[in-house]
């Protein structure tokens, strides 16, 4: 016992001779010194390197982008770590924050175990000394990967998390040095806490950015139990001061009541307390916080724009958090390749909330600037000369959308003005808007400026599922990016559809081998052995820029672009690695890689030596030369003689037809008509109910007097393609309300065919007069500006419609009574109830158009319970019945990595939309008749889509022996010219569904060769104009 009491009494005496000489002072300055000394190395260079800098940017190429160099690449890897972008960032940026929760704990143990600031000690047996020492290495770790990532070093060096770095890692190294702890500056841990919103929201546990006020609550405890350095520090608080005492005190004192129990005894502490309650008193009165925003902040999202080596994008116009967050999600989709492009936001309101935390998220990939794109100086401070594309967002929900068009386009003009050789791709909601951009001086399609109408593409995507339905989903799936799991234990049905729905429009150069070859040889080559669906050829821009969309008779030129629809960019390249002499005899497609007989191919094409290949290649294949000639002579006055299939007498009638009476506009295009008012189309019930009305289509329109125009003219001008035979134009019965299409007739007086019925869609009288259980298709459409505060109640009227279509009941007509009896039946009250056989429930084919895409649950028995689930994996998608307003926004992305896909898709929904047809629209006087020449004549020779039921056509056989799709594929082309591009297959029962929608199709886009075909499948075709459908019919 002697012994122990002995040796505490030397501890006692070798602590206080150690503490004699106090060492605070000296870990201050050293922190301080390191703080200096690394803001120094870093501003020293940076003013020395200024000069050099500006002289290099004003010298360099506006739009040369450099390669990146390797620091770019490392600093690049650096912020993605750090901002949580991925998994490894995510778990890096929780352990350092943990490290930090761990930092503070540690020193509130030891305010608690050691009463005194400063103690000797020795390292080894300092337990929460020696984790200190370790967090520190993790912490100095963290520091330089910050470091490497910032782009701003001083700001850095200046920034909250590198000040508490500075100020707490070095008295840990000095300690461990001196064996003397102390717990000085190790508070400032503690505000890191203030980072703790920004690490969920890189996380992505909240996406709310706000920050957490913290009072450094540490302070009194550090100036009250050190004492004064100029009294020698022997005026310190006796007895010390815990922790918990401090926060007490601080509490207290901010309330301004004061207990008297606790009090400050050193000068410091005084000093502090009296700046503290100050403080704490303005604070409360929220004078302070005004007057530092207005005076002394820094405006956010101001500066300039520094590119970095990589290639960015501006993107301005209706720029907000759900618009950026759908646009980015698309932007930077997985299945893309590795995008390494910037994007630069730029517009006049500052982010909010949750915006800025999305941006927060994505900072390694985007920035953001305030400012607009109707100021020249900030067109410059975002660098738009340099960029390599400026996108322009439109507001889809806006309530004026003529408005909103013009501001966008008045972006572009101002945009044009600055830099005009800059590439533009625009959004714009109403279709007559287009003309105001061809007026713009710096506005060129060959430098790929494109105008994405939504109205346009939309309408014209339910334009052509009237004439095969089905279509929208294939070319919406065309559009989006798609990427389903086919692990999950899914229905065949979505099995078949899920390993078809992620093909896009890809461009390659065609290789040597094709060149001389008709484009149906090549479509078949390319479907047969390398699998890959070539819908159309592209001329160089040199020479044009045409896209011919299944070209009858159209030879394949030297680099020549082809236009596939494929799953991924490797695909495509098998295009241009083909070798007729190293791949013909190969048994997959895998096998098809670069040769090196590519180049010797090439110069015996420029010395005049293929034509005796293709010579050959045409006696091999002698079913090319079994192709029906379908053009036959033209005769004098521009119509054609049939040489083979002959039409059935009606066919050759209308042709006599189309000389006298029928009409085309300027172009060529369309077919017109003089033009009509409204009251000569326009219907009652009992007129519509005694009209004769079958294949038709039904446009159910919601409207009131004032709502926003949605262009109908874009789905009925489709309908009017001239590629189509008069006598197979459909009749068009548009309802809904008359005062509202009124203004909309201005555009739809020229067009045929047309019968508008003043009603209400979700009356069942009105449906049944227009005969909806006999029509071709029926469109459910709101012109309504939708809320988005409730986004359910924005599709109520379309949801309720589509539901009573399909719950109505139609009665099955008897044969034998004449049709006066059967109209008067139809027309009677009680007809229904009176039907000795008893109503039937018949599938009425319905395509509605969606606000919102989450609604899609409401017409899905199978995803009513979902609300996230994504739409194109949707049972109402897949079969061709529902679209919704964002399908189209992935476009814009689209558009920016193949300019071709825009172009492409804009001729095949549109029926033929012409920049000359632009034109003539953009004098605002609508359609405008011409002349029946020879040239327009001609202009009816492309192509058109059909849908071919193969029961009961000439390609029977081949699904009845259940023969694979490539078959029908190379027998469609080789045959008649039709280029087949996807299957309309039966749902068919799922085991366990008890919901009654197994006669459903679900759309298969470029089915792989080998899938084995059905009876009961319909085939997408693009079909020439010479071929009516009516003649593949299997000979009886």
């Amino acid at each position: 016992m002697a012994v122990n009491e002995t040796a505490q009494v030397i501890l006692k005496e070798l602590s206080d001779k150690c503490m004699q000489d106090r060492q605070a002072g000296f870990y201050v300055a050293v922190s301080g010194a390191t703080f200096f000394a690394a803001l120094i190395i870093v501003l020293v260079p940076r003013i020395l390197s200024a000069p050099c800098v500006a002289r290099k940017q004003k010298n360099i190429d506006e739009k040369l982008l450099v390669e990146p160099s390797m620091y770019i690449n490392v600093q690049n890897w650096a912020g993605d770590l750090i901002s949580g972008n991925t998994t490894t960032g995510r778990i890096l940026v929780v352990f350092t924050f943990v490290c930090s929760i761990v930092a503070m704990g540690l020193y509130i143990y030891d305010t608690h175990e050691f009463l005194d600031l400063e103690r000797c000690v020795n390292w080894k047996d300092a337990i929460t000394l020696q984790i200190d020492f370790a967090l520190s290495i993790v912490f100095i770790f963290y520091f330089i990967i910050r470091f490497i990532a910032t782009d701003d070093k001083v700001m850095f060096m200046i920034s909250l998390e590198s000040l508490v770095d500075f100020f707490t890692i070095p008295p840990v190294y000095l300690s461990v040095y001196y064996d003397r702890a102390w717990l000085g500056l190790r508070f400032l841990r503690a505000l890191i806490f203030m980072n703790l919103p920004d690490v969920l929201v890189y996380v992505r546990v909240i996406n709310l950015s706000s920050e957490i006020r913290l009072t450094k609550l540490c302070s009194i405890f550090l100036a009250s139990n050190s004492g004064d350095p100029w009294r020698n520090y022997e005026n310190r608080h006796d007895p010390y001061l815990g922790y918990g005492d401090c926060l007490y005190y601080m509490f207290i004192t901010m309330s301004t009541v004061g207990y008297g129990d606790i009090f400050c005894v050193t000068d410091w502490g005084r000093i502090f307390i009296i700046f503290y309650v100050c403080q704490a008193l303005v604070m409360f009165a929220n004078f302070l916080p005004e007057i530092v925003q207005l005076v002394g902040n820094r405006p956010r999202f101001a500066g300039e724009y520094e590119p970095d080596g990589r290639q960015f994008i501006v993107v301005a116009g209706n720029v907000n958090y759900e618009s950026v967050q759908t646009f980015l999600g698309d932007f930077f989709h997985p299945a893309r390749d590795d995008v390494d492009v910037e994007v630069v936001f730029l517009n006049k309101l500052e982010p909010d909330l949750e915006f800025e935390g999305l941006l927060k998220r994505e900072h390694t990939r985007v920035q953001y600037f305030k400012g607009s794109m109707l100021n020249a100086y900030d067109l410059q401070r975002v660098r738009c000369n340099q960029a390599a594309a400026c996108l322009v967002l439109a507001n889809k929900f806006s309530e004026e959308p003529d408005v909103e068009d013009a501001a966008n386009i008045m972006r572009v003009i101002s945009l044009k003005n600055y830099c005009e050789d800059t590439r533009v791709i625009i959004q714009l909601m109403m279709y007559h808007n287009k003309g105001y951009l061809l007026n713009i001086p710096g506005w060129d399609w060959r430098r790929d400026d494109q105008a994405v109408c939504l109205n346009e593409l939309k309408l014209g995507f339910i334009a052509q599922s009237c004439l095969a339905p089905g279509f929208s989903t294939l070319v919406s799936n065309l559009v989006i990016i798609s990427s389903p799991d086919l692990n999950e234990d899914v229905p065949k049905w979505k099995r078949d559809y899920f390993t078809a729905c992620n093909k896009v429009i890809l461009a390659e150069t065609l290789s040597p081998t094709f060149v001389g070859l008709q484009f149906k040889q090549v479509a078949e080559i390319c479907y047969t052995q390398l699998n890959l669906l070539l819908l159309a050829i592209e001329a160089r821009k040199y020479e044009g820029g045409e896209i011919y969309i299944n070209p009858k008779d159209k030879v394949i030129n030297p680099n020549a672009i082809g236009l596939f629809m494929t799953d991924s960019a490797d695909s495509a390249k098998r295009a241009w690695f083909y070798c007729r002499k190293c791949h013909a005899n190969i048994k997959s497609e895998t096998e098809v890689t670069k040769c090196d007989c590519k180049r010797t191919a090439v110069r015996h094409l420029e010395k005049g030596g293929r034509s005796g290949t293709i010579h050959r290649r045409k006696n091999k294949h002698n079913i090319v030369e079994e192709i029906l000639d379908f053009e036959g002579e033209e005769t004098a006055d521009g119509t054609k003689k049939r040489n083979k299939l002959p039409r059935t007498a009606t066919s050759i009638d209308v042709d006599g037809v189309e000389q006298s009476k029928m009409q085309y506009d300027s172009t060529g295009m369309y077919h017109w008509c003089p033009s009509r008012g409204i009251e000569e189309c326009l219907m009652d019930r009992q007129d519509a109910a005694m009209t004769v009305l079958q294949d038709h289509v039904i446009v159910a329109v919601f409207a009131n007097d004032d709502s926003p125009l949605i262009g109908l003219r874009n789905l009925v001008m489709p309908l009017r393609a001239s590629n189509i035979h008069f006598n197979e134009l459909l009749q068009v019965v548009i309802v809904g309300n008359v005062d509202y299409l009124r203004r909309e007739w201005r555009l739809l007086q020229n067009l045929p065919k047309i019968n508008v019925l003043n009603g209400s869609p979700l009356s069942r009288a009105d449906l049944r007069a227009v005969k909806v259980d006999m029509c071709r298709m029926c469109v459910i459409l709101s012109a309504k500006i939708p809320s988005r505060i409730e986004p359910v109640l924005a599709d109520k009227e379309v949801i309720l419609t589509a539901l009573n279509v399909k719950a109505m009941t139609f009665v099955d007509e008897d044969d034998s009574l004449d049709e006066s009896d059967k109209l008067n039946r139809r027309n009677s009250i009680l007809g229904d109830l009176m039907e000795a056989e008893g109503p039937v429930s018949r599938a009425v084919p319905i395509i509605v158009d969606l606000a919102f895409s989450t609604n899609v649950r409401f017409l899905d028995d199978h995803e009513l319970h979902l609300d996230d689930v994504e739409l194109y994996k949707t049972l109402p998608y897949a079969a061709g019945q529902a679209l919704a307003r964002g399908i189209l926004d992935s476009l814009m992305s689209t558009t920016y990595f193949n300019a071709s896909a825009l172009r492409l898709i804009r001729s095949w929904v549109t029926g033929g939309a012409t920049i000359e047809l632009e034109l003539a629209l953009a004098e605002g006087a609508g359609l405008r008749g011409g002349y029946t020449t020879p040239s327009t004549l001609k202009s009816r020779d492309r192509f058109r889509v059909a849908q071919v039921a193969l029961q009961g056509s000439v390609f029977s056989k081949i699904a009845e022996e259940g023969y694979p799709f490539g078959v029908l594929f190379a027998e469609a082309s080789s045959k008649y010219g039709m280029l087949c591009i996807g299957i309309y297959r039966v749902k068919g029962e799922d085991p366990g569904d008890t919901t009654h929608d197994a006669s459903l199709r679900i759309v298969i886009s470029a089915p792989n060769k080998n899938m084995p075909l059905e009876v009961s499948d319909m085939a997408f075709m693009l079909v020439q104009y010479q071929l009516p459908v009516e003649d593949l019919r299997a000979p009886q």
